[in-house]
């Protein structure tokens, strides 16, 4: 797999779910799944990810809230 793309973009889970259909698909795979590392660290499904193994179905990658809110968020459940 090209090490700019997500190892995470194939099975992603807001392609499927939330952006399917919409017209900002391509737009968020652009900036955050094709754009290496600087993408990954913008996105906060990838950051919540590497802490806890998961994250929501329906976490955006440009979520307002911070990853260390999203995280306390999902340990709350």
């Amino acid at each position: 797999m090209n090490n700019d793309v997500c190892p995470k973009a194939v099975n992603c889970p807001i392609f499927s779910g939330i952006l399917k259909g919409t017209d900002y698909t391509e737009v968020y795979k652009r900036l955050y799944c094709e754009a290496g590392e600087a993408g990954r660290l913008r996105c906060k499904r990838f950051q919540v990810a590497k802490v806890l193994g998961h994250c929501p179905d329906n976490l955006l990658p440009n979520s307002p809230k911070s990853v260390e809110e999203i995280i306390k968020e999902v340990q709350n459940q």
